[in-house]
């Protein structure tokens, strides 16, 4: 019996980068390289991307990716034509192979979220996926993205469920703990509303926010069943009528 032998154009060293991270438990997205090498991951985004509310053409924006994790949005942005800039507080030799990986070109550079300022540079969208809810200072971030947005930023952060019945007024709930169940290095830290995000990217000194809404972030299947409740916010640099 003979043996067949599936065609890639895949590099080997990429196809054993993913084979490893497979076999230690995946990482944190999902990332389909095509041809069939499939990096494991906690959260399939490509069904929540029309949920944060991108523009549909990115070709020739600047975009700031914060908290760029495995990358997801980072390879997403590029593919659509964005010149990107990614950020995380590790040495990016994850990403870089990542984006190589994928045929993307994208920046990144090892930088917390809080040493982000006007030096940093400004970019036509900042996105902030998912990072907001393990920060402490949560306006003192918010206050990091806009440093450096001269056109929409879009934040998308846990919120308080629906069922909690605080819908109709400004509120925030303390959540305390200890994320992935309590044996992670960071926290779980407040999960405000919708109201109270919008009040929050004001305070931080956007001229003009829009609540987009929200979605239920799951986990894929087969993967821890993290299900969270998040709210998208786009907060702008300046009016409506003058943002991309």
């Amino acid at each position: 019996m003979g043996y067949i032998r599936i065609m890639t154009r895949h590099s080997q060293s990429l196809i054993d980068f993913v084979t490893d991270v497979n076999r230690s438990g995946g990482t944190y997205h999902r990332l389909d390289f095509g041809d069939g090498l499939v990096m494991d991951g906690e959260y399939a985004m490509d069904q929540y991307w029309p949920c944060y509310g991108f523009p549909e053409d990115l070709t020739g924006l600047s975009v700031l990716d914060v908290g760029t994790a495995s990358g997801y949005f980072a390879v997403e942005c590029a593919r659509r034509g964005a010149h990107v800039t990614a950020i995380d507080i590790g040495d990016g030799r994850f990403q870089r192979t990542v984006f190589e990986g994928a045929g993307t070109v994208a920046r990144y550079e090892q930088r917390d979220l809080f040493d982000l300022d006007e030096t940093f540079g400004a970019f036509d969208i900042v996105l902030c996926g998912s990072l907001l809810l393990h920060v402490w200072d949560q306006v003192g971030a918010l206050k990091r993205l806009r440093a450096v947005c001269r056109g929409v930023t879009i934040v998308t952060t846990g919120i308080m469920p629906h069922e909690r019945g605080c819908d109709a007024f400004p509120a925030g709930e303390l959540v305390g703990v200890k994320a992935m169940g309590g044996n992670g290095e960071y926290w779980t830290t407040w999960m405000p509303n919708g109201l109270a995000l919008e009040r929050m990217m004001l305070a931080a000194g956007f001229a003009q926010v829009a609540y987009k809404g929200s979605f239920r972030l799951r986990s894929a299947p087969g993967r821890s069943n993290f299900d969270t409740p998040h709210g998208v916010v786009h907060g702008y640099a300046r009016g409506l009528e003058k943002t991309c």
